[in-house]
């Protein structure tokens, strides 16, 4: 299939798309917060538009994101939401669409696919003792199927360093929660207490391990294992939630404090 640059189209999508823009006037200041932030959002088009049935389409790349007013916040942020080295959105659009023109012009001005990619970033917990965001990104660049995955990032106001489970679960009492942990995914997976789990599962050695990515809600702290990290890509994501009440005397006065700072 051959594309074809469409200078009409072109300027209709500009048009349609001027209200967001490169760097989209903020939609509204988040007052209610501990942090003040806004949220903007990027929209970027290839210039090679693929001819399909009747209809175009093109490449894209769109993005939903918190700026906040602290530069340190938004240095926290870009370091979680670019992993792919980029230091702004609108280095990553650029990044991404002119991969794909790339693509498109070593082929010839042929390809047999678009590709995008959406990215929202929010806000989940914004508290005086800890900050919470969640990245979603569903992307396709080809192939059988896309990809997509949820990223969980949890920050100590007063050190603006990254929470990690230690932080949370006393080191003397690590084994038993994790014990804990295996006991409420064997119940939600419908397993027996002794089943095997290499086999049906990724885990090293068979062994249950905790994913790394995880977030504390109200009443649980909960534990996301994305597509292919224990299981297949068909078989999709695992949430795993552990209530605090089971496991309360084993958080450290730390963790206390960040879960008892949520509304």
């Amino acid at each position: 299939m051959r594309f074809h640059f469409s200078l009409k189209i072109l300027v209709i999508s500009y048009l349609f798309y001027a209200c967001n823009g490169q760097s989209a006037p903020a939609d509204g200041i988040q007052l209610a917060d501990t942090l003040s932030y806004s949220k903007k959002s990027i929209d970027e088009h290839s210039n090679y538009f693929l001819e399909e049935e009747n209809r175009l389409d093109t490449t894209y790349f769109r993005a939903k994101y918190p700026v906040f007013a602290e530069d340190k916040i938004n240095d926290l942020i870009t370091d979680i939401v670019h992993l792919e080295g980029d230091t702004s959105m609108q280095e990553a659009a650029h990044r991404f669409i002119n991969a794909y023109n790339e693509y498109v012009e070593d082929n010839n001005g042929r390809s047999t696919a678009t590709w995008n990619r959406e990215l929202q970033v929010d806000v989940i917990a914004n508290t005086p003792v800890f900050l919470g965001i969640r990245t979603q990104q569903e992307e396709y660049t080809g192939g059988a199927h896309g990809d997509h995955f949820t990223l969980y990032s949890n920050f100590d106001r007063q050190s603006n360093k990254q929470i990690v489970i230690d932080d949370i679960i006393q080191s003397q009492h690590k084994d038993e929660f994790v014990k804990i942990a295996e006991q409420y995914f064997r119940t939600k997976e419908g397993l027996s207490s002794d089943e095997l789990l290499n086999g049906k599962y990724f885990f090293e050695d068979g062994k249950f391990s905790l994913a790394a990515n995880f977030t504390f809600e109200k009443d649980d702290i909960l534990f996301h294992y994305n597509v292919y990290e224990i299981k297949s890509y068909a078989e999709g994501m695992t949430e795993l939630r552990i209530p605090y009440a089971v496991f309360r005397h084993l958080i450290s006065d730390k963790g206390l404090q960040y879960i008892h700072s949520i509304k």
